[in-house]
């Protein structure tokens, strides 16, 4: 099948079925938008490097959407030209910077929060501490449409994790997100990328219509494990392009479960 068709025949996102590689939409994960001073890891892009990237992406007649709208385009053979564009673990910098430029481009996104810690700080980290989205501002998202989904109560790997704490980082902040933004939640992005099937299964059960992951094994691609390519500040153009060729061969060669 050719990627053009690939991107215009509808998909079966319904269920927990597999999604060959040929079906398999670009997403990008991005992280923080903000000038800062330290960035051991690599998660933050200044917001002149991200509208160099959105316009990237304007340039290349793509447009970048919300998971939640990418995956019902796609269920009904309209996700060609399509990007989803997602941030995880809620930064104020979002609000702030990428915000505007999404707007600008007519542009959409997915917020995954971390639940506990709204309004508070990236303290599962060991580097240095960047404040989170507070009430207002993710109000501020909602009201320009931006797509909030969950990252989980606490930010834990939750591969291995047990049942109980399953159910509190992925049902619970499901109920708990949904209450503090007054509307459902579809989406769920897995903390660090930290998968297993009974993660999965746990995200399914839980009524997510979706789960994003990062590296996921090409056998259980799918509506609850959807593969992510990481964007970063040293990606300029030429990057860009060859994230956007080799994601497909580059999913099936690092696809694991970390």
């Amino acid at each position: 099948m050719s990627l053009l068709r690939s991107a215009t025949a509808p998909v079966d996102l319904d269920g927990d079925g597999r999604l060959p590689l040929t079906r398999m939409p670009l997403i990008l994960m991005y992280h923080n938008v903000d000038e800062v001073q330290e960035d051991p890891c690599n998660i933050c892009v200044t917001p002149r490097r991200f509208a160099e990237q959105m316009a990237w992406l304007e340039r290349r007649g793509l447009r970048g959407v919300g998971v939640a709208e990418l995956v019902e385009a796609m269920r009904h053979g309209r996700g060609r030209g399509l990007v989803g564009l997602t941030f995880d673990d809620g930064y104020e910098g979002v609000s702030a910077h990428a915000l505007p430029e999404l707007a600008r481009r007519g542009f959409n996104a997915t917020v995954f929060l971390v639940t506990s810690q709204l309004g508070g700080t990236n303290d599962w980290d060991e580097g240095p501490r960047w404040p989170l989205l507070a009430a207002a501002s993710v109000e501020a998202l909602l009201r320009a449409g931006v797509e909030i989904g969950s990252h989980s109560d606490t930010h834990r790997h939750l591969a291995g994790a047990s049942a109980r704490d399953l159910t509190v980082e992925v049902a619970d902040s499901r109920a708990k997100l949904a209450a503090q933004i007054g509307r459902d939640v579809v989406g769920f992005a897995y903390p660090n990328g930290s998968i297993d099937d009974a993660a999965r299964t746990a995200v399914r059960a839980a009524g997510y219509g979706y789960a994003c992951a990062v590296h996921t094994p090409p056998p259980f691609i799918g509506p609850f494990a959807l593969p992510r390519v990481y964007v970063g500040q040293q990606d300029r153009a030429a990057r860009m392009d060859a994230k956007r060729l080799l994601f497909r061969p580059y999913v099936a060669m690092k696809g694991r479960y970390p």
